[in-house]
């Protein structure tokens, strides 16, 4: 029997839905909540964006703070600054690897630094950067001489550019740690005590030096023998007392020698070009034993048989010299010769090229710089022709003959007399001189190595009275000159030791010198130089009395706190 299932239907219950009027309500409460968290949610990200950038900006402008206190602390001098007033300042300054830097504003109002003319964006944008400058003694009044500032107050205003944020001010100051002004018109030339030596107690004329290394310098000279022999010896430098020792002498020409040049061969070979016997022109290699300091010469070769007097020489090559001289081109007339001198380092001998006539009037006073081994400048005293003169003389390093390259350039139509060159670059050569009645001149050559015309900058007058100047490169645009100045006395006048440093400005050809400083007051004629570092350097000189004296002649600026 089946059973009978019945299914009754259960009936839903119904869920009461939203009234029109509760949305509307529920919308506006939602409204109201978002009206009232909306601002908030606004100001926090706001907030926290401006405090965003403002945490940017002062780590920017700190950056830029430690950057510039840095590399002004390590400076040796300022070379250029805007005034204190100026809000869109610059500074430039002189590091310790021989640089010019420069911090200003760029046209993106951007802080930019680097070398002078290759600056690079550092940090910004900035509305404000200004460079205030003082002395070692007064650190409220503002200057801009390059030569007394000491401390740099550096102010900047970085742009802020959120919308609701502040601009920001920094200040640093910077010391320049160096304890003197680097090289420039306050540089002193001093004499360290107890550096003065008396190499050759007897008459010594016409010294010549030539650099080893730093510490020892070969110095070729005339002894006072009856027939005044050459005699050459290695000076000695102690850097650490600065006092100044000699190795044992070598005369290597005993028949008299009456002036003498000095060109390195290698470490331990030197070639000298002299007046030797009857004033003919002689030539020898001279050896230093860099252990003992003993000087050996080779075989004397005469490389002129008439006359050669007062010779110079500029390196060709690593065995190639020219060697320039007033030569005999007749009876009482000295012309202007050069020749290749050319040494065999394996038996010590040297061979000339064909001699070549230059000027063939009376000349001397012959000096000559090398522009890049094939060419060299060569200035001298022309006689009533040329009183100072230029031209440039050309080698064939095959033929080993020598000719005149471009016109003769006539920088002096009064008088030139001890002449003196030292290279600055390729284009540049200072020049130092006796003028007229007796005063010392210098000036920069400038040469076109495409047409070899020879110009000149401006000539000073660095000394009323100069005799034979000495020329040596320091560092960078730079030299140190050392001459026989004098007394100043009437009719009781005598020769004294002076230097001083002459400045070259490359850009307008201009010279500069500072204040001139006795290193002898009794004697210092025909001084000869040799750079032991840049700030010392060897000067060899005829002494009191005629003897061989030797100094070191230090650079060094004002020393300020």
């Amino acid at each position: 029997m089946e059973k009978l299932v019945v299914y009754i239907p259960t009936r839903k219950r119904q869920q009461a839905a939203m009234t029109l009027v509760e949305v509307l309500v529920a919308m506006a409460i939602v409204v109201i909540v978002f009206a009232a968290v909306l601002p908030q949610i606004r100001a926090i990200r706001n907030s926290w964006a401006s405090k965003r950038e403002n945490v940017e900006l002062i780590q920017n402008g700190r950056v830029l703070m430690d950057h510039i206190t840095f590399n002004l602390a390590q400076a040796n001098r300022v070379t250029a600054v805007s005034d204190s007033t100026e809000t869109n300042g610059y500074i430039e300054f002189g590091n310790s690897d021989g640089n010019t830097m420069r911090y200003e504003v760029g046209a993106s109002n951007y802080v930019q630094f680097g070398p002078a003319g290759n600056l690079s964006e550092l940090a910004g944008p900035v509305s404000q950067l200004q460079f205030a400058c003082y002395d070692a003694c007064d650190l409220d009044t503002a200057i801009t001489d390059v030569n007394q500032i000491r401390s740099v107050k550096v102010q900047s205003t970085f742009t802020n550019t959120g919308t609701s944020g502040r601009d920001q001010n920094f200040i640093a100051r910077a010391y320049l740690r160096t304890n003197s002004l680097g090289i420039g018109s306050e540089l002193l030339v001093t004499e360290p005590p107890g550096s003065e030596f008396e190499f050759d107690t007897a008459n010594r004329e016409e010294p010549a030096l030539c650099r080893i290394d730093a510490t020892h310098h070969l110095c070729a000279y005339r002894g006072t023998g009856v027939q005044g022999e050459g005699i050459a010896v290695v000076l000695i430098v102690d850097t650490t007392t600065w006092t100044i020792d000699d190795g044992p002498p070598l005369i290597f020409e005993p028949s008299g020698l009456g002036s003498a040049a000095l060109a390195r061969i290698d470490a331990t070979n030197y070639l000298c070009a002299y007046t030797g016997p009857a004033d003919h022109g002689w030539a020898v290699v001279l050896t230093v034993n860099t252990i003992t300091w003993e000087v050996s010469g080779g075989t004397l070769f005469e490389f002129d048989a008439k006359q050669c007097r007062a010779p110079a020489l500029s390196q060709i090559d690593s065995t190639d010299f020219l060697c320039a001289y007033p030569g005999s081109v007749g009876p009482g007339v000295d012309g202007g010769f050069a020749t290749v001198l050319s040494v065999d380092l394996p038996t010590k001998t040297v061979t000339p090229g064909p001699p070549y006539v230059f000027d063939p009037n009376n000349t001397s006073s012959i000096a000559l710089a090398d522009i890049d081994g094939t060419h060299h400048l060569c200035a001298y005293s022309g006689g009533a022709t040329a009183p100072g003169a230029a031209i440039i003389l050309e080698v064939d390093t095959v033929s080993k003959t020598v000719a005149q390259e471009g016109s003769l350039f006539v920088f002096d139509p009064q008088q030139a007399a001890h002449n003196e060159l030292c290279k600055i670059d390729q284009n540049h050569y200072l020049a130092a001189y006796r003028g007229q009645e007796e005063s010392g001149k210098t000036f920069v050559f400038t040469l076109d190595t495409d047409t070899w015309a020879i110009g000149k900058g401006a000539t000073i007058e660095y000394d009323t009275k100069s005799e034979m100047p000495a020329l040596a490169w320091i560092k960078e645009d730079d030299f140190l000159c050392a001459y026989a100045g004098t007394t100043g006395g009437t009719g009781n006048e005598r020769n004294i030791g002076k230097a001083l440093v002459l400045s070259v400005n490359t850009l307008t050809d201009m010279v500069s010198k500072n204040t001139d400083t006795v290193h002898d007051p009794d004697e210092g004629a025909n001084p000869a130089l040799s750079k032991v570092d840049d700030a010392h350097f060897l000067c060899a000189y005829k002494g009191e009395e005629g003897t061989g004296y030797a100094t070191i002649l230090t650079i060094g600026a004002p020393i300020l706190p």
